[in-house]
């Protein structure tokens, strides 16, 4: 088990150059190095492209603002504010459009060569999840979180990533939120 504050968080420019990303939990060996998953968050002030991103599968979740939509193969789609984030290729031409001001998402992305896995966004509600992998992110702006998992108790503040295996049991918290993610190897 491994608890990130937010201080490990780093910022990185989009491969399309029209904005950054807050990193806040991967397995690259070091800042910047190849990755084969990656959780992150962006704020979306305007309509933009996403950035292409072949062999890999995306999952988002809007996290903060009045929403997302995503324009995919002509089909206008929300992003979803809680339950299972939309997922979808990497190599997809997506954009995305802010329905208002102050919009932040959340994105997993994993390399389909060596994870499968799925994201949820829960807010104010508990949730178990076993996986060899689970990596919870508490949302800034949002009350702390309590996780139980095999090695103990944690608490969550606002804007720290929990990293463990097995299983996660996160306690109902009125006014917290967080990406919940499960990522099982490819054998």
């Amino acid at each position: 088990m491994r608890l990130l504050s937010r201080d490990s968080s780093r910022r990185v420019p989009w491969k399309n150059g029209l904005g950054s990303t807050l990193e806040v939990a991967t397995d690259a060996a070091v800042p910047g190095g190849g990755w084969t998953w990656r959780l992150s968050v962006a704020d979306v002030p305007v309509r933009a492209p996403f950035s292409s991103f072949p062999g890999i599968d995306r999952f988002i979740a809007c996290l903060e603002g009045p929403g997302l939509i995503l324009e995919r193969g002509g089909a206008r789609q929300s992003v979803p504010r809680e339950g299972a984030a939309l997922a979808f290729p990497g190599e997809e031409s997506v954009t995305g459009e802010p329905a208002g001001p102050g919009v932040r998402d959340v994105n997993l992305m994993l390399r389909r060569d060596r994870w499968r896995g799925r994201m949820t966004f829960v807010r104010g509600r508990a949730l178990a999840v076993e996986a060899p992998l689970i990596v919870v992110h508490a949302a800034e702006g949002s009350a702390a979180l309590r996780a139980e998992t095999p090695e103990g108790g944690v608490a969550l503040e606002p804007g720290h990533t929990l990293i463990a295996g097995g299983r996660v049991d996160l306690a109902r918290a009125p006014g917290g939120a967080a990406a919940v993610c499960e990522l099982h190897p490819i054998d």
